[in-house]
């Protein structure tokens, strides 16, 4: 049974067959639950039957609750920079576009450094191996959030080790890769 406390879960939405069983891509019709990291699973919430993992098909584009509250998913052609497709077509900004996550450059507060660690997030979309470092949590079916305790006090060689060891499990946790390569393996960054 996966686990997720309840102020990290989204319950209670339901798939017309937007959703498909990540294992065999087959479309999934019901109630199913959405996580903080992005996941999917079907039930109502955790616990709720085997909570399968659910993954966006294209139609899911087009019938999420997103859509319905107004915010389409991200499309390059509606970004700000192209003024030109927005100004032909008539598309004013804030009507329809879901912006691309924006990039973010932490910087360890004094209080962290005396803790020795602070949060760091990213994201990357669900069918490439190109991340984004956010300022949080980045809530887009079409996209994987993730967060990481960076380690940033201590023995040099264990900060590194940990650090290390904490991306690697998060690349496990979520079935992705490519977050070493883009940290440039530099797993001493912010250390003190």
């Amino acid at each position: 049974m996966i686990y997720y406390p309840k102020s990290h879960i989204t319950p209670n939405l339901y798939s017309n067959g937007g959703l498909a069983y990540k294992s065999s891509q087959t479309p999934y019709t019901g109630y199913y639950f959405s996580a903080v990291d992005g996941k999917n699973f079907t039930g109502k919430f955790p616990g709720d039957g085997n909570n399968v993992e659910l993954v966006p098909t294209l139609e899911q584009s087009f019938s999420s609750p997103e859509l319905a509250e107004g915010n389409n998913p991200e499309d390059p052609r509606f970004y700000p920079k192209n003024a030109t497709y927005s100004k032909i077509n008539n598309v004013k900004e804030g009507k329809g576009i879901k912006t691309p996550p924006i990039p973010y450059y932490p910087s360890p507060t004094d209080e962290e450094y005396k803790l020795g660690e602070f949060v760091r997030y990213f994201t990357k979309k669900v069918n490439n191996e190109f991340y984004y470092e956010t300022s949080g949590l980045y809530k887009n079916p079409l996209y994987i959030s993730l967060s990481i305790t960076w380690t940033i006090q201590g023995d040099k060689t264990k900060v590194y080790n940990l650090n290390k060891s904490m991306v690697e499990l998060k690349e496990q946790q979520h079935n992705i890769s490519g977050l070493g390569v883009f940290l440039k393996f530099n797993y001493l960054k912010y250390y003190k």
